[in-house]
């Protein structure tokens, strides 16, 4: 009996647990189904490659993903790189900023660089090119972009 017990209540510790992980992380995997992280972190990356100079146009940013984005496109589930241009979530392409980035500090104290045109219930997802993703309300997001419409 003494040893049912201990199991049971290891059961119920470990669903807790796992109950717990599930709650707290929910925020965490609508991200990670999102598209726009895997975007930032090839936008670092090209940033990187060209030192410290961000792509200038839309052309030259597919054709850099479209020569070196596979591993993380893959890594992702991302089918192709077009996929990658457009919002999972309002099923909008996102808004790219390109050539230099101007504008106040965004996530991890970078400017913003692509957001979600439309959003979801309000909030948008912003990116900066450190690859640092936020979900923002529509006032924080005219505070990070106020040149948007």
């Amino acid at each position: 009996m003494d040893l049912a017990f201990r199991c049971a209540g290891g059961f119920v510790a470990s669903f807790v647990l796992l109950t717990a992980t599930v709650c707290t992380n929910t925020e965490a995997v609508q991200e990670q189904a999102s598209t726009i992280k895997p975007l930032a972190v090839l936008y670092g990356k090209y940033i990187g490659e060209h030192r410290g100079q961000p792509p200038a146009s839309e052309a030259e940013f597919k054709a850099y993903v479209q020569a070196n984005g596979k591993p993380i496109l893959d890594a992702n589930k991302i089918s192709d790189a077009d996929s990658l241009f457009t919002s999972s979530r309002d099923h909008q392409p996102y808004v790219i900023l390109y050539g230099p980035l101007k504008g106040p500090p965004g996530p991890a104290g970078q400017p913003v660089f692509a957001y979600e045109k439309v959003g979801v219930n309000g909030k948008r997802y912003v990116a900066s090119s450190l690859g640092a993703v936020e979900e923002v309300d529509d006032a924080k997001f005219k505070e990070l972009v106020p040149a948007a419409p």
